[in-house]
């Protein structure tokens, strides 16, 4: 079993379904289709936020590949000119420091789209448009991770879940040799 590697048409189809639905809608989607192939538990804190996610019980390793297809196509990033264009249509609608050259925010924006570039497409999109919606000062990085941070945090914990899975299958058994230190 290996890590999923995406080529154009899927990453294409991909970025299709994550800009045209709310993170809240693919984050159910992916639930309720997770829930439909493999068999896993959320680990919740004392305040009854989720933890983390674990996978239990007989998951094959065909309905672990599925699962974590399905997850890792929810992981897909939009691509950074398209962040860009994103964080400057924000910027447009905002009061920018006046000493500020179109030249810095242009850097600033670039800025910005390198450290939101973990986020996959929805989460990016919704943080942008939160942001657009409630602030009037151009924000900071942490300002627009805030904003997507939530649903970001959720969708990372069950892509997690997967990799470890994978990983852990994919490693040799060496139970069966017996090692003497001196």
């Amino acid at each position: 079993m290996q890590l999923v590697n995406l080529n154009n048409g899927q990453r294409s189809k991909a970025l299709e379904r994550l800009t045209t639905q709310t993170p809240k809608d693919i984050t159910n989607k992916i639930l309720t289709t997770l829930n439909s192939i493999i068999s896993y538990e959320e680990k919740l804190n004392r305040d009854y936020s989720i933890h983390s996610y674990n996978l239990v019980g007989e998951n094959t390793e065909d309905k672990i590949e599925e699962a974590n297809r399905i997850i890792t196509l929810a992981m897909v990033p939009l691509p950074l000119d398209q962040m860009h264009q994103a964080l400057h249509k924000c910027t447009l609608v905002m009061v920018k420091p006046s000493q500020e050259t179109p030249a810095d925010v242009a850097l600033r924006i670039r800025a910005i789209a390198d450290g939101l570039s973990d986020y996959p497409a929805d989460i990016f999109l919704y943080a942008v448009d939160h942001i657009a919606k409630t602030k009037t000062w151009f924000p900071s990085l942490a300002e627009y991770r805030m904003a997507g941070e939530y649903h970001f945090k959720k969708r990372k914990m069950l892509y997690e879940m997967m990799q470890n899975s994978i990983k852990r299958t994919n490693l040799i058994d060496f139970s069966f040799a017996k090692v003497q230190y001196k």
